[in-house]
């Protein structure tokens, strides 16, 4: 005979339906988003943003940065055209703190080329680059392309797209070098240098750096690293870092400590955004992030031990507790994680029978935790509460569960 297949249940089947919705209702949204963008008016001034948002700024952004290299390496004076939409200089220091530039002077290095195109095309070059590069930097980690495409297709990444940013980007390099780091160091510790472009996301290294294999790592990222700074000072030289280091950096410091009733950021995913949404003071916030990133360090310590959890899990594990360290982070820098959570999802195989055993509805938690990356935001428009650090500790208490699913010998047919 014949084993007999576990049948679903209907309250599985019915919780699966309703996820399925909350996604179609989210990718509808998307579209609505992207289908306004066309005739907005193309014009950033202090009460008025483009409508491609935060691509906007690095389109901006990145003419200013080609000007200050064309004076400092004496070259000719790029168009100047660009003024008239970028209305306002954004790396000034008189920028409104809302719209100042954030970013180390190495991310001029990726958004100056996509500023040679006009606006609109700009944008959506920046969004097949993005997409483009992600999937080859996932497909090199071993991932399946059911995981990719969960990944850059998630609630996550469709609001990264809407806000032209670079989570897409970012998010696929940390998880790339995340499961590479054991099994090839050298480049992982590139692609983990390569987040000095967005420092914040890297927080997880440190914690990783060194175990037996870390060594190799930690020198390709520091090269990694030194590379693009010295580069960023040979074309810009020091004043974009001090602009970085005594206006950004402060700046982003007092729009988090602003009142709520004045400036709710709905979008926020840090420990210190959650303390603040529950009535906490900034200093009492800034205490709770920096126990809680202790706690995370420690616990990111313990998992990255010898032989603890395999490399899809211990990716999963990371990028979830990473989120507890960031200082600073929105909703579109939750693509590593949703990335993460779809890699557990189809963990030893989705599509046979065995999804309906005892872990089905381990399956849906995770299936909810990757739909959190863009509902999150409506959450907390509708409860005044940044609840998404809980659900990091979810995902990371999820992934330490299936820390031994994928062995290291059958990564490649599993997860390839």
């Amino acid at each position: 005979m014949q084993p007999s297949v576990p049948r679903p249940r209907f309250a599985l089947i019915l919780t699966m339906a309703v996820l399925a919705l909350c996604y179609a209702v989210f990718a509808l949204s998307t579209v609505h988003l992207m289908r306004a963008m066309r005739g907005a008016p193309e014009v950033l001034t202090a009460a008025h943003e483009l409508p491609q948002s935060d691509f906007g700024l690095f389109w901006c952004a990145g003419h200013g940065l080609a000007d200050q290299a064309a004076a400092r390496l004496g070259l000719p004076e790029p168009d100047a055209a660009y003024r008239g939409i970028c209305r306002i200089d954004i790396l000034a220091d008189g920028a409104p703190r809302r719209l100042a530039w954030p970013y180390p002077p190495p991310m001029g290095f990726l958004v100056v080329p996509f500023s040679f195109f006009p606006l609109g095309l700009g944008f959506w070059l920046w969004r097949l680059f993005s997409l483009g590069v992600g999937a080859w930097l996932l497909r090199k980690a071993r991932l399946s392309w059911p995981v990719i495409a969960a990944g850059l297709a998630s609630p996550a990444a469709l609001h990264d797209m809407t806000g032209g940013q670079n989570g897409t980007l970012t998010g696929a390099v940390l998880v790339a070098s995340l499961v590479l780091a054991e099994m090839r160091p050298r480049v992982a510790g590139v692609l983990a240098g390569l987040l000095l472009l967005k420092p914040q996301m890297g927080l997880v290294f440190p914690a990783i750096i060194w175990r037996r294999y870390g060594v190799r790592l930690v020198l390709a990222g520091v090269v990694t690293g030194l590379g693009l700074v010295v580069a960023a000072l040979a074309v810009w030289g020091v004043g974009p870092w001090l602009w970085f280091l005594h206006v950004a950096g402060p700046d982003e410091a007092r729009t988090a400590a602003l009142p709520f009733s004045s400036f709710f950021p709905a979008a926020g995913i840090t420990v210190y955004d959650m303390a603040r949404s529950f009535g906490m003071g900034s200093d009492a916030a800034w205490a709770c992030q920096g126990a809680v990133a202790v706690a995370a360090l420690g616990l990111l310590w313990a998992g990255w031990r010898a032989g603890v959890m395999q490399p899809v899990p211990r990716m999963a594990f990371s990028v979830s507790l990473g989120l507890l360290l960031m200082p600073h982070g929105f909703s579109y820098d939750l693509v590593a994680f949703s990335t993460g959570m779809a890699a557990l999802f189809f963990q030893a195989g989705f599509f046979q029978a065995g999804f309906f055993r005892a872990d089905a509805w381990v399956r849906l938690a995770l299936a909810l935790l990757w739909l959190m990356g863009g509902y999150t935001i409506t959450l907390a428009n509708y409860t005044g509460l940044l609840l998404f650090p809980l659900w990091a500790a979810c995902g990371a208490a999820l992934a330490w569960r299936r820390r031994a699913v994928i062995s290291r010998g059958d990564l490649r047919k599993a997860v390839v």
